[in-house]
């Protein structure tokens, strides 16, 4: 186990800040995964025992100092499946534990309506592309729209309409439902400009502005030095909504040129992946601060001094390479000492047994974020 101070853990790349995994172990909430040197998992624990700085350590040392929920245990054997470790791969693998039953009913249901929403996002989004396509050739979308029409009857119209477009372009049918099929699976995650439904990235942004104003307003009323931590969340979560706006914007303008999908469609999947890549690990973890902070915004003001605690624990940092602007060592410093006067623990190190009522409020929280 290594330990590194606050101005040590200023990351310079995302890979090395490590993507956020929604664990129930409480001493685990949020920990992020990251690669060693020798490509082993580590994870970054902030304020491991209540006191300043990131603790490191291996999976395979969490369980002798802790007793590590099912749920957990069945997640990281589910990370460990995966090829590619990224927040979008990440979620998908904590849903599909989740929707399990292991984290209870209420977030099972939570994480099947979010995989059922992430599919129809998908769906969407395809055949938004594939609208565009069709305006190339003169074909409208109301063409594949018609009243009483169902879903697949409407999917089928589309690749045949595709399958024209192709032709008139020279391009395999095949070949240009791929095309459709990976650019759409790339874009699904933040929808389409044009989409009636956002996708969920696109949401994620708007709900983290208001957040951000909520936490201000809050800060401004609350009594106690505890308010400096929440001006201290708002104004990273500003600087994450400035760049995420950014990123968006640039997004758009790709999206907006839909020839490309015919005349340099590697350039242009590429130029979206990075987009959307950039975009799902600014966001990063920022989910379940936001379900957190909504939880806590009805409760009385102590309960609310301990969730902003919280948030300013498991706020992402923004690494080096997005941000231009970091905080000073004096600044962490201010913070860290404020977080160290309202710290509660969430076990007891003596026996390391779990405090269950914590596990439940995590459970609680991930149908929220779900």
């Amino acid at each position: 186990m290594t330990l590194l101070t606050a101005e040590e853990f200023l990351p310079s790349t995302f890979a090395e800040r490590g993507v956020a995994v929604p664990f129930t172990t409480p001493l685990l909430n949020q920990a992020r995964l990251r690669q060693d040197r020798n490509e082993r998992f580590e994870f970054l624990l902030p304020s491991f025992t209540g006191g300043k700085g990131i603790y490191v350590m291996p999976w395979k040392s969490l369980p002798s100092v802790m007793t590590v929920t099912l749920h957990d245990r069945l997640l990281f054997e589910e990370i460990e499946r995966l090829e590619t470790h990224s927040p979008e791969t990440i979620r998908g693998a904590a849903l599909r534990v989740q929707a399990t039953g292991v984290a209870g009913p209420d977030a099972a249901a939570a994480a099947r309506r979010s995989l059922t929403e992430a599919g129809q996002q998908l769906i969407l989004t395809q055949f938004i592309l594939v609208t565009e396509l069709l305006k190339l050739v003169g074909i409208g979308a109301r063409d594949l729209l018609r009243p009483g029409m169902t879903a697949q009857e409407s999917q089928r119209l589309a690749r045949q309409a595709l399958a024209k477009v192709a032709a008139l372009v020279k391009i395999p049918p095949d070949d240009m439902a791929q095309r459709v099929e990976t650019l759409g699976t790339a874009i699904a995650p933040v929808g389409m400009p044009q989409s009636p439904q956002p996708g969920r990235l696109r949401a994620l942004l708007k709900q983290l502005d208001a957040m951000r104003d909520a936490l201000m307003t809050w800060a401004q009323k609350d009594a106690s030095d505890v308010s400096g931590l929440g001006d201290y969340v708002a104004d990273i979560a500003g600087h994450t909504i400035a760049l995420g706006a950014e990123r968006l914007k640039q997004l758009d303008l790709v999206c907006g040129d839909p020839k490309q999908i015919i005349h340099d469609e590697p350039r242009f999947r590429a130029a979206i992946t990075q987009h959307v890549s950039r975009l799902s690990w600014l966001l990063d973890g920022w989910d379940f601060l936001i379900a957190l902070w909504n939880a806590a915004q009805d409760r009385p003001e102590e309960a609310q001094r301990a969730a902003v605690v919280e948030l300013s624990r498991l706020v992402p940092v923004i690494p080096r390479e997005e941000l231009g602007v970091s905080f000073t060592e004096t600044d962490l410093e201010a913070v860290a000492k404020v977080q160290r006067r309202w710290v509660r623990m969430n076990e007891d190190w003596r026996t390391g047994a779990l405090d269950m009522d914590a596990v439940m409020r995590l459970e609680s929280l991930k149908t929220a974020a779900a």
